[in-house]
């Protein structure tokens, strides 16, 4: 350390070139080898990798996706001149899309009869507008719909960009119409537009869909009952015939039931409360050239549609989150300029320089760059998630706080008289300032890394980018910022702010609040913030635990967006208001039963990277040819349907379980081309019958059975002419379902279920797995089980830091008393925001622990090193000096969240609201309820007090030199917000070097070597220094009630007893008469 502070405090600008050299080789390298990172599938990442379940729907995914599986034999499959297969590859289109032919096809066929008034039927595709009144009025009014109308006409159809990008009659002159509430009753009562609608239309048309309804609630009004303007065409309008034609015309009844009003409007009151409209444009299928007019038409809408009468529009689906994403994400970084700019002006008053201030900025900056070089090229992860960037937030506060303990410390050294020659400074300001700022980032870093635990891709990754920056930042506070201050104190003096007169005011208000009204507040009414604080946090634990709760997602649909965006308010809010999106959203399929047999249920791929899942690992001893196997099959699948999870669906389920349907083709007559696969009745078939007959069964039966055959279909999988795997597969009784509990009772049930087969099944098939629709239970269970074993972990992180930091078991019980009661407190209000335990929560409330502990780990180490052995004087005199600090530092914090709280972006606007809300929480635990506890039930006369074993154990003097600028601010790793200035109330002027301590013969045996002093200790206290409203002797002493003390002053006292002076008594000793009379004022309150 000596060596290291002779170059810093010699040659500094040393230190800066190589930190400069290695920062600046990092970004160059990053810059120009490194990939830039890409935000473009914010979902991405999102998944578990590395669970039980995560490893089968990976292996399983693998082996569908593989181009060298085939279900059928290679020799049986004809190649085209494209080199594709012949047998197809289809997937049910979503939704009700429709192919381009099928689109030409019925716009051709609608003209033969007249032009038509729309171009199409809604489309799932096109961009829905949700309008409704924010008066909460019928919008099934004249007056509505066409202020409804106006404002499309204003604000949208009339848009450059919109005229530009939408579907175009056929004619190819005007843009399609909106398919609206206002145009299909224009269209059913043949007016011209909108605007030319009366009161008789408007009643009309909602006394025939009065009439109408109950044919569309039993299913029988359908889009094909008008043949001409349906979808389907001509098949199916014969189920019609019994509805009248008025609720047929054009199916403009059902389509308005259907898709433009919402389900409410069904009811008895027949009152319509929003409308959907679909603007004939999709960009959905975006090219690049079309991501920017996308992004630009819903910018442009957002910032100028206003109200029209009652009107407003409450939600829309553009069909281009993830593009806006990346657009809002970068626009919101702005926010993160704006705290850090607040936090510049900050760090510029308490340091009072300007260059110093800068360099930590730079500090700032190089540890995210040189955090991100480790990221990508030392750790080689090349997935670099959004949630990273939040990451900043976490480097600039805790950034801030790091150069307030240095600078403070620093300018402490500086004022003693002894403060020796600059080696001798620099190196009792390192020696003291690292255990501070070590502490600080350790805790916080390791609540980070913590989260590593976490099965989730971008939980992980998000923990090792944020705790390598906290750990980079920490070596850049002990490197950079030491020589810039060092080079700024040789070279850069006029960098200063130096206003005596401001700087005074403010320290005789800050005396006030920090030294009388706070502490007077906090220990008069101690035992009201225990039982207050106390019930708050048990308040807490029940609200987090039993009711309401920290719920699990109960969602597919991904936020990205703050709750009250358009795009946000349509996905989580409106979508199933609309039969339509409640018609796909209920269409839930039964859960299937995959077992696969054949591959390995493994993850071989990179678990840091989404998009490598590795690739198919097959089982050598797979065999299902063998009879044993056969007849095993066959018996399994019988089990399979009674054992109480089967549901049937459908009477073909030829390829479900393949063994059944190929007896029966092995019964069929011999002919001259098939003598072999045919007329066996006795069942099982020879291996080497098997393995021929199935190369010819497979062919025929995806050839001859009108069946989708896909890559997901059921059945034997072929690599080449070999059997490599097989999958069985059944429809289950349960339907698909969000809820936690039922997807984990029906996963462990037939998990149980099928390894219970697995264990009397021949060797060739006593390998198979299940699997079904678990990606989002995976989810789920991965926060559900992930989340304790991250919180455990930071648990004990701050628990071992707390002990070794202060050496005292019952600070160490009570400090982790405050501290769980600080994590209860703030998951509770996230409860009562209605926060669900998603993936940015999880993170949110692993990194609480780390940023919940320093505030009580800077009083219990301060009161710790308090002179006084009553409990109560310690506890003031740990409130009096550190209470400043630590209030500071929740400010700057607390607004660095505040500056991130207007974004758009939900993952900016959460975490700065998490920000503001664990400060200002830990806070208040920290300040009221543990000062209190300390006060009632602290720790006295060194019970429970470890010490550190003593060096000079074997020195044979029994008085030592004693260095008079040990600072014992850095012991109790003081935090933030420390000014830097001379009339700082910190500073002793009074010592000095020849301060030294007779240690006293007769003291009591069991009292600490720390707190041993010569009988009569009577210490002349300046008058400037801080009292305990309660130590009377204090108080005599500085009336000057005791002739004797001044001359004991050199008497000394030990190095502890004089830090702990330096802590409790030394407050301020100004020598001209000016500041002597306020110090007179002071003692006279």
């Amino acid at each position: 350390m000596w060596c290291y502070a002779r170059v810093l405090a010699h040659y500094p600008y040393v230190v800066l070139t190589a930190v400069l050299l290695v920062s600046v080789t990092c970004l160059i390298v990053t810059v120009t080898i490194g990939n830039r990172p890409n935000f473009e599938e914010p979902m991405a990442g999102f998944e578990p990798r590395g669970t039980e379940i995560s490893n089968r729907l990976t292996a399983y995914s693998n082996l569908v996706d593989d181009p060298n599986v085939s279900p059928q034999p290679q020799k049986a499959v004809i190649q085209t001149a494209n080199n594709q297969l012949t047998y197809m590859d289809l997937r049910l289109p979503p939704g009700n899309r429709s192919s381009p032919a099928t689109y030409q096809h019925r716009r051709s066929k609608r003209r033969k009869w007249r032009k038509p008034f729309f171009c199409d039927v809604p489309d799932g595709q096109w961009i829905k507008l949700v309008y409704h009144s924010h008066r909460k009025t019928d919008l099934f009014t004249l007056q509505n719909i066409q202020n409804m109308c106006a404002l499309e006409e204003r604000y949208i159809t009339s848009n450059p960009i919109y005229t530009r990008n939408c579907l175009r009659e056929a004619d190819n002159t005007n843009c399609c119409r909106t398919l609206s509430l206002g145009n299909y009753i224009t269209l059913l009562t043949d007016k011209p537009s909108c605007s030319n609608l009366t009161e008789d239309d408007v009643r009309s048309v909602k006394n025939l869909i009065e009439m109408c309804v109950g044919f569309y609630k039993n299913f029988s009004l359908t889009e094909s009952c008008d043949w001409r303007h349906s979808p389907l065409g001509d098949s199916f309008h014969r189920k019609c015939k019994e509805i009248p034609k008025s609720c047929q015309k054009y199916n403009a009844v059902y389509n308005i039931m259907h898709f433009i009003s919402d389900h409410s409007f069904q009811r008895q009151d027949q009152k319509l409360r929003y409308s959907v409209s679909f603007l004939p444009i999709s960009f959905q299928s975006l090219t690049n050239r079309k991501v920017d007019e996308a992004i630009s038409l819903y910018l442009d809408l957002e910032a100028n549609v206003e109200p029209v009468g009652d009107i407003e529009i409450a939600g829309a689906d553009f069909g281009i989150k993830d593009h806006l994403f990346h657009h809002y994400l970068t626009k919101d970084s702005k926010w993160i300029v704006i705290g850090g700019v607040i936090i510049f002006f900050v760090v510029w008053t308490f340091t009072g320089s300007i260059f110093v201030t800068v360099m930590t900025f730079m500090s700032m900056f190089w540890s995210l760059e040189l955090a991100y070089f480790l990221y990508v090229f030392v750790f080689e992860i090349t997935f670099f998630p959004y949630m990273n960037l939040v990451t900043v937030l976490l480097v600039i506060a805790i950034g801030a706080d790091d150069v307030f303990v240095y600078s403070k410390i620093w300018h402490l050294a500086k004022r003693e008289r002894n403060n020796g020659t600059l080696e001798k400074l620099v190196s009792d300001t390192l020696k003291n300032a690292t255990m501070s700022m070590f502490v600080t980032s350790l805790t916080t870093a390791g609540a980070l890394f913590a989260n590593v635990v976490s099965p989730i891709t971008s939980i992980k990754c998000f923990s090792i980018y944020a705790g390598t920056a906290i750990l980079c930042n920490l070596v850049l506070m002990v490197t950079w910022t030491p020589a810039a201050i060092v080079a700024e104190e040789k070279w850069c003096n006029f960098c200063f702010i130096n206003s005596p007169k401001i700087y005074k005011k403010i320290h005789e208000y800050y005396r006030l609040f920090f030294e009388l009204l706070l502490p007077k507040f906090v220990l008069r009414l101690r035992f009201i913030w225990i039982l207050l604080l106390g019930a708050i946090g048990i308040l807490s634990g029940i609200a987090v635990f039993h009711h309401p709760k920290l719920r699990l997602p109960t969602s597919f649909h991904f936020q990205m967006f703050r709750n009250d965006h358009l795009m946000e308010m349509y996905d989580q809010h409106l979508r199933e208001n609309f039969w339509f999106e409640k018609a796909v959203g209920e269409r839930r399929p039964l859960m299937p039963i995959t077992i696969v047999w054949g591959i390995e249920k493994s993850d071989n791929g990179d678990r840091l990277n989404p998009y490598d899942k590795g690739f198919v690992t097959f089982e050598d001893s797979f065999n299902p040819s063998s009879p044993r196997s056969q007849i095993w099959l066959r018996q399994f699948c019988f089990k399979l349907r009674e054992s109480g999870f089967y549901q049937r669906v459908t009477p073909f389920e030829i390829p479900n379980c393949y063994i059944e349907h190929f007896t029966l083709f092995m019964r069929q007559p011999c002919t001259v081309e098939e003598p072999v696969c045919c007329q066996r009745t006795n069942f099982p078939f020879p291996e080497k019958i098997f393995s021929h007959c199935i190369e010819k069964y497979i062919p025929l039966a995806m050839k001859d059975y009108t069946f989708f055959w896909t890559k997901y279909t059921p059945g034997l999988k072929f690599v080449g002419n070999k059997v490599k795997a097989l999958v069985v597969q059944f429809s289950s009784n349960l339907t698909y379902t969000y809820d936690y509990k039922t997807m984990e009772t029906f996963y462990v049930r037939m998990n149980k279920w099928v390894h219970e087969q697995m264990e009397g099944a021949p060797e060739g098939l006593d390998k198979g797995w299940f699997i079904s629709e678990f990606q989002f239970y995976s989810i789920q269970k991965s926060l559900a089980e992930g989340l304790p074993v991250a919180f455990g972990i930071s648990i004990l992180v701050a628990t071992l830091v707390t002990f070794f930091t202060s050496l005292n078991v019952l600070l160490t019980l009570y400090a982790m008393v405050t501290i769980t009661f600080i994590m209860m407190t703030t998951t509770a209000c996230l409860v009562l925001l209605d926060w669900e335990l998603n993936v940015l929560e999880s993170v949110i409330i692993t990194v609480s622990v780390g940023l919940s502990i320093d505030f009580t780990l800077h009083y219990g180490v301060a009161y710790r090193l308090a002179p006084d052995l009553d409990r109560k004087n310690r506890a003031y005199c740990s409130l009096v000096r550190v209470g400043s600090v630590i209030c500071m530092a929740a400010l700057t914090t607390f607004l660095a969240g505040l500056c991130m709280v207007p974004s758009v972006t939900l993952v900016y606007q959460k975490f700065g609201i998490f920000l503001m809300l664990v400060i200002s929480i830990s806070w208040v635990y920290s300040t009221f309820f543990f000062q209190s506890l300390l006060n009632v039930i602290g720790p006295q006369s060194g019970f429970g007090q470890f010490h550190w074993p003593s060096l000079d154990c074997c020195s044979m003097s029994s008085q030592s030199h004693v260095d008079r600028t040990v600072y014992t601010m850095s012991e109790s790793t003081m935090s933030t917000s420390s000014s830097g200035y001379h009339y700082h109330p910190s500073i002793d002027t009074n010592a000095t070097e020849h301060d030294y301590l007779s240690e006293r013969s007769d003291s009591h045996p069991n009292t600490p070597h720390h707190y041993r002093t010569r009988p009569g200790r009577n210490y002349a206290r300046p008058k400037s220094e801080s009292l305990s409203p309660d130590n009377q002797f204090e108080r005599k002493l500085l009336n000057g009630d005791d002739k004797n003390s001044s001359g004991d002053r050199t008497s000394g006292n030990s190095t502890l007893e004089r830090a702990g002076k330096t802590i409790c008594g030394v407050v301020m000793d100004i020598q001209d008469e000016e500041n002597d009379e306020a110090e007179k004022q002071s003692t006279a309150v």
